[in-house]
């Protein structure tokens, strides 16, 4: 079973138990919805395994979250550094023109002719926009936004990205 981490837990927020979560989906209103349970993955420790989520608000860029199992600020203390993830069958079907990030990694990246640049090693989210982490030939990591203006073609089936970049986008 496949699973997406959708938010890390950065801090406990005031004294009832409630997270502020850094978000790591576009899809919030629908994974975080009441009564969504949502397994508890990585970080240091152990901890509750699932928790089911009673309570979601915005705060700061992400979301305060409330969950049944956590009761006091020591409790969710303890989850601090920790990823909430669900199964990928339990998210929504995506368009053709969108991508889980982590499905890109390993995409060989390539010019409009043809040209290697590199394979997706890694992606970065500024706010601004979406970067690749590209890591060429050379063990250099280019950082190349993903978007309309730049990607003319992204190829499932071929596991490519083909890029139509600017002059000097790719030099040193």
């Amino acid at each position: 079973m496949d699973e997406i981490v959708v938010g890390l837990i950065r801090n406990a927020h005031g004294l009832g138990g409630e997270v502020l979560v850094e978000l790591l989906t576009g899809d919030q209103d629908e994974v975080f919805a009441a009564g969504r349970v949502l397994r508890v993955v990585g970080g240091q420790g152990r901890g509750p395994g699932s928790l089911t989520l009673t309570g979601a608000r915005r705060h700061k860029g992400g979301l305060l979250l409330q969950f049944r199992e956590v009761g006091d600020r020591n409790a969710a203390e303890r989850l601090r550094g920790r990823e909430l993830a669900l199964p990928a069958e339990e998210l929504r079907q995506l368009d053709e023109d969108e991508f889980f990030l982590h499905d890109l990694v390993g995409y060989a990246v390539v010019r409009t002719d043809g040209e290697p640049v590199g394979d997706v090693a890694t992606s970065y989210e500024t706010g601004a926009q979406l970067l690749l982490g590209v890591t060429t030939a050379e063990e250099r990591e280019l950082l190349i936004p993903f978007g309309r203006q730049l990607v003319t073609e992204v190829d499932r089936e071929a596991r490519r990205i083909v890029i139509d970049p600017p002059p000097g986008l790719l030099e040193d």
